[in-house]
């Protein structure tokens, strides 16, 4: 299977129905058993976005609760506060079993209430290589993930930024920026982890990832650095960084644990 093709809207891509409800097949699992997190992610920003009209996504904290199979989920997205500048959204993933699978909240900020400053920041000075720099994924031998053959991602580089993980977005630009970060985000923190412990495969899920997001993707390649911070008493902290050319586009953290 290859990728996605790109001329998808992010609805398509997600099997949403303009509604409440997402269809997401089983080619969007990642490697344990349940739908890719940074999917999940993605739907819950496209959920949250009809409750804060004009407004753009500023932060995403989501809380991966258990392993959602393909299928139908259901969104229940409700508004915690809206304020002048500043909405905050929660979102409920429920399966078909209306079961909650992922629990996240949203911040939506309203830009005409902001002042147009820019500044490029520190990080975005070191240069990373494009996508068609790197060797493309391959699942770990006895290890099935979908999500890799549907993505295609690759790792162009190694170094002390942590493993960079380049992801072609899989849908036409529309303006989901955000949605667009949450991909590459989320496939970028598990490399770090099992690097850490090379030629045996230690089974690592990130049951969270929080993310902030500036600024906007431009352009159909998107790259995240997952940088290991620590591993302790099987819990790992892993920091993100998610790129789009040149420009650092969101920053975040994520756990994951090393099962027994």
């Amino acid at each position: 299977m290859g990728p996605v093709p790109a001329d998808k809207t992010i609805g398509e891509f997600l099997g949403h129905d303009g509604a409440d409800r997402f269809t997401l097949g089983r080619e969007l699992h990642g490697a344990f058993g349940g739908l890719f997190g940074g999917v999940l992610a993605a739907a819950a920003l496209v959920a949250s976005r009809p409750l804060a009209p004009g407004r753009v996504p500023a932060a995403l904290d989501c809380h991966f609760v258990r392993g959602v199979p393909a299928g139908t989920l259901r969104a229940v997205a409700s508004v915690l506060h809206a304020g002048r500048t500043l909405a905050v959204v929660n979102v409920d993933l429920l399966d078909e079993r209306e079961r909650l699978g992922t629990r996240a909240t949203v911040t939506l900020v309203d830009p005409v209430g902001l002042r147009p400053l820019a500044h490029a920041g520190v990080a975005a000075r070191v240069p990373w290589p494009g996508h068609v720099d790197g060797a493309t994924w391959r699942a770990p031998e006895g290890v099935e993930a979908p999500i890799i053959a549907t993505l295609a991602p690759r790792a162009p580089v190694i170094g002390d930024m942590g493993i960079v993980t380049s992801v072609r977005v899989p849908w036409d630009g529309d303006g989901s920026s955000a949605e667009a970060c949450c991909l590459a985000a989320d496939m970028c923190v598990g490399a770090p982890v099992g690097g850490a412990f090379p030629g045996q495969w230690v089974p690592h899920p990130n049951p969270d990832l929080s993310l902030r997001f500036a600024g906007h993707v431009t352009g159909r390649d998107i790259a995240a650095a997952g940088r290991l911070e620590r591993i302790a008493g099987g819990v790992a902290l892993v920091a993100i960084e998610v790129r789009s050319g040149d420009d650092v586009v969101a920053v975040g953290a994520s756990c994951s644990l090393l099962l027994a």
